[in-house]
């Protein structure tokens, strides 16, 4: 057989065996292809973190750079120069660089976000000013769905780069109120505030309530109270927590206030020296 193949060439530089190298190569290249799919397959199962669309993708990269490996040779038997065809190949690939480097960085991003895991489905995050709950990592960014019904799609890179808070990690939070009282001493509301506090819907009990007294003027003393609660049900426990703080001081007399919307520090030139 090999003789009638080479007998059909024999007026040519390509000799049978040329052909049959060439033919194994591109066979070879695709039987590799496949076996490496089904590597990176395996790999991606025992990595965890890696999102099927990541391993799908680096699945289509290793079959075809393999699959092209494998032509490049075949033309390689068969006579043809592979200079221009590399060069035209390298060129290709350096403008594909430069077009999708933005989507190369994204990616790249996802595997490190996906495979270290700084955040994971259902995480409450904070990250590039916006503050909401992870609902999808993909090859190109963070999904995350905020507390006002929008859903913001944060790129990869970004994320990796910029500070990245995550609210969940820890299961609890720690949130804040403020009251300032007028002509009362703080002492003499702590013992009707902290329990009101405690027993508010959704705060934990353990650590317990703190009062903590910041702030004394002449005519008025700001206080902190510090409290814990799931990551994600800070404006409900902060609501109930003002309303039940509200309802232990509605009956004592004297001007006091009560929020959760803790304001700026203000600011105060140093004393002179």
């Amino acid at each position: 057989m090999i003789d009638t193949v080479s007998g059909w060439f024999a007026d040519t530089d390509i000799s049978g065996w040329d052909v049959v190298l060439a033919v194994l190569a591109v066979l070879g290249a695709w039987i590799l292809s496949r076996l490496a799919r089904k590597g990176v397959r395996a790999l991606g199962a025992r990595t965890k973190g890696l999102s099927p669309q990541l391993l799908a993708v680096a699945e289509r990269v290793v079959h075809y750079f393999l699959l092209l490996v494998g032509i490049g040779l075949a033309l390689a038997f068969l006579g043809f120069r592979t200079e221009p065809i590399l060069g035209a190949v390298i060129v290709v690939v350096i403008v594909a660089v430069l077009a999708l480097r933005g989507i190369a960085d994204n990616f790249g991003a996802a595997v490190i976000l996906q495979t270290r895991m700084p955040v994971r489905l259902g995480d409450e995050i904070e990250s590039l000013d916006w503050t909401g709950v992870v609902k999808e990592l993909n090859g190109r960014s963070v999904v995350i769905a905020t507390v006002d019904g929008r859903e913001v799609h944060l790129p990869n890179s970004a994320v990796l780069a910029a500070p990245l808070v995550n609210h969940s990690v820890l299961g609890a939070r720690r949130a804040t109120v403020e009251i300032r009282l007028g002509d009362a001493r703080a002492d003499e509301v702590e013992t009707t505030v902290l329990p009101a506090v405690a027993a508010a819907h959704g705060v934990h009990k353990r650590p317990a309530p703190e009062f903590l007294t910041v702030a004394v003027e002449p005519d008025r003393t700001t206080v902190h109270v510090r409290y814990w609660h799931a990551p994600r049900n800070a404006p409900h426990v902060t609501s109930a927590v003002v309303a039940a703080v509200g309802e232990a001081l509605r009956d004592r007399p004297g001007e006091w206030a009560v929020t959760g919307d803790l304001p700026a520090p203000p600011f105060v030139p140093p004393p002179p020296v």
